[in-house]
């Protein structure tokens, strides 16, 4: 009876932690293709106004390689790869034709330590560091700003 009590309260544990891991899945279904512009004019109007030139760039680079392409919140990269002539992010400076390797470092550690992108794995892999791409309305410091926002409207 003991044994049989174990193995039910295993399945109901397995069940539990798969309905949380699903709940917290980013998937297409919880990301129609009309939530996309709601979700730009939240990053607007509540995250790019708290960004530095560089973590802007950056995050619609990110943004759009990751929801926008995937429909998909994880992406892998190198922060050198953010350094490539042939992409769109410039030198904030206007100097150069690309943000150099620093400057790209800097912005990613910077959207990180605000909470914009979170580090999944703390290692790289061959493909790059694995990162969750944050919208709007998870990140505290946007979901503070559109309180703020909504009571100086009334």
């Amino acid at each position: 009876m003991i044994e049989e009590l174990k193995s039910i309260r295993a399945a109901c544990d397995k069940m539990e932690r798969e309905d949380e891991r699903e709940k917290m899945q980013f998937r297409e279904a919880d990301f129609g293709r009309f939530d996309l512009p709601k979700h730009v004019g939240d990053i607007v109007d509540y995250l790019q106004p708290l960004l530095l030139p560089n973590e802007a760039a950056i995050y619609w680079y990110l943004f759009r390689k990751s929801i926008v392409k995937n429909m998909d919140k994880n992406i892998r990269f190198y922060a050198k790869d953010l350094c490539k002539d042939f992409e769109v992010i410039s030198s904030g400076s206007g100097r150069a034709e690309f943000i150099g390797i620093k400057a790209a470092i800097k912005a990613v550690d910077g959207l990180e330590a605000k909470g914009v992108i979170e580090r999944i794995l703390k290692t790289a892999t061959k493909d790059g560091f694995y990162f969750s791409i944050k919208i709007p309305s998870e990140i505290p410091m946007c979901i503070d700003r559109k309180k703020v926002m909504d009571a100086l409207k009334l």
